[in-house]
């Protein structure tokens, strides 16, 4: 595995501000939906099976444990908030299948005999210590569901046995449903950022009415009792006014884009400023790092790439109108992300919120178990 430290020898000025110029679009997987799979892509017709399949989920989570390691010894109390990616905090089935396909390829066995496919009602296990599953999950401080009350998400048996922080994303049809939406997190005693219109989500902190507003200092995510995603910064003229925005609030977990206008980092100074809510209480101030696109806005974008070409530019984002998925395992592209993330932990946000994490199922639907 590429080391961080190794990867992130940049310590210029120059170098912070080029590195803040980072990953596209500021949409999410689950409530944007552009350039959906081509017909191509839905029709896999493989004459032969491939020798080697990539567990793209273990790349995804050694990328992530990369990361949160990093950060970890520069900051023991960074946190850490991942958007979705429920099945990389265990070792799926999906997983075991694959070690069996490819266990089989190895051997020389045929593919097409489905006795490689680990057995039905063993079902998902819990990581065993010493795993890198199991290292990624008690690296995780809490992770965002999409539509828990207001559609179909779902906690599975490792998020809740497991001391990790829940919040929610959630997209209501109806102003009757976001109210029982409230009132079903009251009960359950998660922090949700809940919505009816897309288009006016995401850009304000004044949405939706700020619940168990408290006094309180949130030192760590677990504390949180609500929680805003300031994402999109067309409403604010300049950074002023999203800091006063920010520090104006009484919101216990701020997620915030690191860049404003897409070029302009925020300043130790700034962020400082909104770590602390108007009643003066600590809050927990977030960047957003993507860790699975790109997009030609991008500082680190070369003119002369294009879509397959480097390698790794593979596709256009699901979730954004100019961004493209890459190839997260490329040697090249970890270097990019860690460049930028070194940067962000460098400027002090409390944690970070990873996204793009959801990418890897792209890639199993490109060769399928079964």
């Amino acid at each position: 595995m590429l080391s961080l430290k190794n990867i992130c020898a940049v310590g210029t000025a120059a170098c912070f501000l080029l590195a803040f110029r980072v990953c596209a679009g500021m949409e999410l997987y689950g409530f944007d939906h552009v350039n959906p799979l081509t017909e191509d892509e839905k029709i896999l017709d493989m004459d032969y099976p491939p020798e080697h399949i990539t567990n793209y989920r273990a790349v995804m989570r050694e990328n992530l444990q990369m990361l949160i390691d990093y950060a970890r010894k520069q900051k023991s109390n960074f946190q850490v908030l991942t958007h979705e990616g429920q099945e990389l905090l265990y070792k799926s089935r999906w997983e075991h299948d694959l070690e069996g396909y490819n266990r089989a390829r190895t051997q020389g066995l045929n593919a097409y005999d489905l006795a490689f496919l680990f057995p039905r009602h063993l079902g998902n296990k819990e990581p065993t210590a010493g795993t890198p599953e199991y290292a990624y999950l008690n690296s995780v401080n809490a992770v965002v569901i999409n539509n828990y009350y207001c559609g179909r998400g779902t906690e599975n048996d490792v998020t809740l046995n497991h001391r990790l922080g829940k919040f929610s994303i959630e997209q209501c049809a109806s102003e009757e449903d976001l109210d029982t939406a409230i009132a079903r997190s009251l009960l359950d005693k998660k922090a949700i950022y809940a919505f009816t219109n897309r288009t006016a989500a995401f850009k304000d902190l004044n949405s939706q009415p700020i619940i168990n507003d408290s006094a309180r200092n949130i030192e760590h995510l677990l504390q949180a009792r609500n929680i805003a995603f300031l994402l999109d910064d067309t409403l604010f003229n300049s950074t002023e006014d999203l800091i006063a925005a920010v520090s104006n609030s009484n919101i216990d977990v701020v997620i915030i884009n690191p860049l404003f206008r897409g070029n302009i980092p925020f300043t130790p100074d700034d962020i400082r400023r909104m770590q602390f809510k108007k009643n003066g209480a600590r809050r927990q101030l977030l960047a957003l790092v993507n860790v699975s696109e790109i997009s030609p806005h991008d500082y680190f974008w070369n003119p002369r790439w294009r879509k397959g070409n480097p390698f790794w530019v593979v596709r256009e984002s699901f979730t954004s109108p100019s961004a493209y998925i890459t190839r997260y395992w490329a040697p090249e592209w970890r270097q990019i992300l860690s460049r930028h993330f070194k940067d962000v932990v460098a400027a002090g946000y409390d944690g970070v919120f990873f996204t793009g994490i959801q990418n890897y199922r792209y890639f199993e639907h490109l060769t399928p178990l079964e």
